[in-house]
């Protein structure tokens, strides 16, 4: 329950936006500007690996940048990138502003779960994944690159 203001006397309104259960979502941002997305039941080294064997197949030459998740620097995730040959580098810490794919989730806050409920996890999902296929970033991932 959260403090609300009303007139001496009524009783205040107090909006709740359901329950605090989340979702666990992956994502990438490629330089075709698509939002590649990812439920992930939980944020482990498997399903990360699983969800980068995806990404392979629909690019089969890339270059990633990742952000210092321990879910993204652990052995198995890394020497699966190394066997495979894909160059890779990480995002510098605390410099999510530099992460183009934080620009996604920002503008995800901002349409989608910052001003609207959703009756179950189900719901949300749907709904996110709507809008990530219909919208369309305009940012320019080159440059983030540029130094």
């Amino acid at each position: 329950m959260r403090k609300g203001w009303a007139l001496i006397g009524e009783t205040p309104i107090v909006y709740k936006n359901g329950s605090k259960e989340s979702i666990s979502i992956g994502g990438a941002y490629s330089s075709t500007k698509e939002f590649h997305f990812y439920k992930m039941e939980w944020q482990t080294k498997e399903n990360v690996l699983w969800n980068l064997k995806l990404l392979r197949l629909k690019f089969p030459k890339m270059f990633l940048i990742l952000d210092k998740a321990t879910w993204n620097k652990n052995k198995m995730v890394m020497g699966w990138l190394e066997r495979k040959n894909i160059p890779y580098m990480f995002f510098p810490t605390g410099a999510s502003d530099l992460n183009p794919t934080e620009f996604c989730w920002k503008v995800t806050r901002e349409e989608v779960t910052a001003n609207e409920s959703h009756n179950s996890k189900k719901e949300l999902y749907e709904h996110l994944e709507n809008f990530w296929r219909k919208h369309f970033f305009s940012h320019n991932l080159l440059n983030y690159l540029s130094p």
